[in-house]
């Protein structure tokens, strides 16, 4: 008998006694791996036999000539079991922020808002003919749609409330019959929503509409739960690119994105939010999603209504359909979800901040009170399309190294060094390699060159040559992957929005970390319409590649360095936790593909305090307070002045009938008027300056100058992981 069948013989007999013995023995946990080898002669003992299948396993992952091939057995199938990212994330949508609460209404219009922004910029970057639009939307399209829903709208909670009211005053009460549900009751519904803003539509205005309302369907929730539930039907309407069939097919599904594999300045990310979305509108409702949507080159447009599976698939109730339907271009969505009573202050709130950063797309919200919260469009130009943030030498790890190493589609290592990384030139590339080959050399193992073939490496000759590449000085990465707001911009958008007495922008200069480039952005606006604050959090305004962050304030590397500054030096008072207080409002902006690995959970509210991310918001945040500073000094030294002349004004003419007498007396003939003396008083008032104004001014500026700038040394040059240009 050979080995394998003795081998054969002793699994049988195993799984012979395993059925006699399960109850004591228990399952097993993983399949055994057997080697092809003799019989011990001798009975073995246990923990003998266990620390050899052990050593197989070791011996299986490292051949050696002399190790016999190894046979992998999956009779057993074990107790861990292979699941999907849609079954895990279905019963964690809490993960992604769908937690119930005031704040899932605010996650909906999160997640399809910043969708429906990247749409209108990528079909806008996309465009060889861009459409002609106005300085600023034109107020009289924002009133006509206005007009048109006026008799559209009703206030929902309003009459859910009387509903509730008058079921436990025990009255009867006749419930609205609920729509249908099936194709063509949503296409009807559909070409409704659209009668408001067919002006938008045919002139190509970028556009986003949310709207949401609450709706009674006691088959789901009774009209007065006790837990104070409701069903809300949400929609979104944009006139972005839209999606093909295929994109359709995808849409929705966990982690279907087209950035998973490169980083890009946009707000989309792994493409958990509208599946998370969908998942926890089906887990709430058990409704499905209808999606109308046309590509901006397709003649017709594409419906489709659909659940999506833990299987990370989709089951269709309708469709998928292609239809000619009063679309240009864009995409609609609509579904229902189960939360807690809707209240203002969360989801119109972030359609404000959005429409701040966002001031070439005109946004509209309509809330379930009947309310339209319209925010035009203030620019007439988009911000340039960002590049994809190729890998950068100081941020890969070995780890990484090899991966990339591994898929790569270059042949050789010099193509792998030179086009699979930024920064990395041909020099550098032999540089890295004959560093490399004094290692091989030393251990007395073959040289490797550029034209070796990336497949061929061994795991020493990896190591080496990761060594090697992560010990070398790279320059810091290009900045073409960062697009900021612009300080005009952002000012003039404050200015606009809030009609402050002073604003002031900052944009710094993009630098990296972790080798990624990113810019921040910071912006002081003070008085005017802005009212003193009760509370810190609306005082600071965070935003991340044009997105704001409600949540995690605290937590966030932004609050932590507006916190670290010491506003005094800038004539402003703080709360305890050190943000400033008064008629006073920070604006922070965050910019590049650089956030996308510093962001500190799948919600994407805070960013971890990094070093180099905390210095550059204090910078911008100083260089902007200097600004202020500034501007209330010369405020408060025009207003000592107007107090002075008002007082010298008040006296002038006294002075001159004085200084009059005085001068006139004991001659015959009069030289001097009274009224043109005091005339003249007050004319030079109007200009009066004392030298101890002047001096007063130049050392409050200087010296706080100094006082501030104190922990700015050596701002210029700075980059981590890189040195500039």
């Amino acid at each position: 008998m050979t080995s394998k069948e003795k081998i054969s013989a002793g699994k049988k007999a195993k799984k012979g006694e395993k059925g006699k013995t399960a109850k004591t023995a228990g399952p097993r946990k993983t399949a055994r791996r057997t080697v092809a080898t003799k019989a011990p002669k001798k009975p073995v003992k246990e923990k003998k036999v266990r620390k050899t299948a052990r050593a197989r396993r070791v011996r299986k992952s490292v051949p050696t000539k002399s190790a016999p091939a190894v046979e992998v057995t999956t009779e057993e199938s074990g107790e861990i079991r292979q699941g999907t990212i849609a079954k895990f994330m279905r019963k964690r949508t809490q993960l992604v922020g769908f937690e119930t609460g005031l704040n899932k209404h605010t996650q909906y219009a999160i997640e399809f808002l910043d969708n429906s922004a990247d749409a209108l910029e990528s079909m806008w970057w996309k465009l060889d003919r861009k459409p002609r639009l106005s300085d600023q939307l034109d107020p009289k399209l924002a009133e006509e749609v206005k007009e048109r829903f006026k008799d559209q709208l009703s206030d929902t909670i309003a009459f859910s409330k009387k509903i509730e009211k008058d079921t436990r005053d025990g009255k009867a009460v006749e419930i609205p019959p609920r729509p249908k549900e099936n194709l063509e009751a949503h296409l009807t519904r559909f070409r409704k929503f659209l009668v408001p803003f067919r002006s938008f539509i045919t002139r190509h205005e970028p556009l986003i509409v949310i709207q949401v309302t609450e709706v009674l369907m006691p088959d789901l929730v009774p009209v007065d739960d006790e837990e104070g539930f409701k069903v809300y039907e949400f929609i979104c309407l944009d006139t972005g690119i839209g999606m093909v069939p295929a994109d359709l097919e995808k849409f929705g599904i966990y982690l279907a994105s087209s950035k998973s594999e490169h980083l890009k300045q946009t707000r989309g990310s792994q493409g958990f939010g509208a599946p998370s979305a969908f998942s926890d509108a089906q887990n709430t409702t058990g409704k499905p999603m209808f999606v109308v949507t046309k590509r901006y080159n397709s003649d017709k447009s594409t419906v489709a209504e659909f659940y999506t599976t833990t299987a990370n698939t989709k089951e269709y109730v309708n469709g998928p359909l292609e239809m000619d339907l009063p679309l240009e271009h864009g995409t609609y969505i609509k579904l229902y979800y189960l939360n807690i009573q809707y209240k203002r202050g969360y989801a119109d709130m972030y359609a404000e901040m959005a429409s701040l950063l966002d001031p070439h797309i005109t946004i509209v919200f309509i809330d379930p009170y009947g309310e339209i919260h319209m925010y035009p469009r203030r620019v007439s130009v988009f911000p340039d399309e960002p590049k994809y943030a190729q890998a950068h030498p100081a941020s890969i790890r070995v780890g990484e190294f090899q991966d990339l190493l591994r898929e790569t589609t270059e042949k050789d290592l010099q193509g792998f060094l030179t086009r699979g990384f930024c920064r990395l030139s041909s020099n550098k590339a032999n540089a890295i390699l004959e560093k490399t080959n004094k290692e091989l050399r030393i251990r007395k193992l073959d040289a490797i060159s550029g034209r070796t073939p990336t497949d061929s490496l061994s795991k020493t000759e990896t190591e080496f040559l990761y060594k090697s590449f992560s010990s070398e000085e790279y320059i810091a990465p290009p900045t073409d992957t960062v697009v900021p707001v612009g300080e005009e911009v952002f000012e003039r958008t404050i200015k606009s929005a809030f009609k402050p007495e002073f604003a002031a922008a900052i944009t710094r200069k993009p630098c990296s970390g972790k080798g990624l480039s990113f810019a921040v952005e910071a912006c002081i606006a003070y008085g005017g319409d802005i009212k003193p604050a009760s509370s810190a959090n609306a005082v600071l305004w965070r935003y991340v590649n044009r997105v704001p962050k409600l949540r995690d304030n605290s937590d966030c590397a932004m609050w932590k360095a507006t916190a670290s500054v010491n506003w005094k030096n800038y004539k402003l008072d703080s709360f305890d936790n050190g943000i400033p207080r008064g008629p006073v409002m920070l604006f922070i902006h965050v910019c590049g593909a650089y956030v996308h690995v510093m962001f500190k959970g799948k919600s994407k509210q805070a960013l971890a305090e990094d070093e180099v991310l905390i210095r550059e918001i204090k910078l911008a945040l100083e260089d902007a307070g200097r600004k202020f500073r500034s501007f209330i000094t010369k405020r408060d030294t025009a207003q000592r002045k107007a107090k002075r002349a008002g007082i010298l004004a008040m006296y002038a003419d006294q002075f001159a009938h004085s200084l009059v007498t005085v001068a006139n007396d004991g001659k015959r003939k009069k030289q001097f008027d009274a009224e043109v003396v005091a005339q003249k008083l007050r004319d030079a008032i109007s200009g009066f300056e004392l030298e101890a104004d002047e001096e007063e001014v130049g050392v409050d500026v200087l010296g706080e100058e100094i006082l501030s700038d104190s922990s700015a040394s050596g701002d210029e040059g700075f980059s981590s992981g890189g040195k500039d240009e």
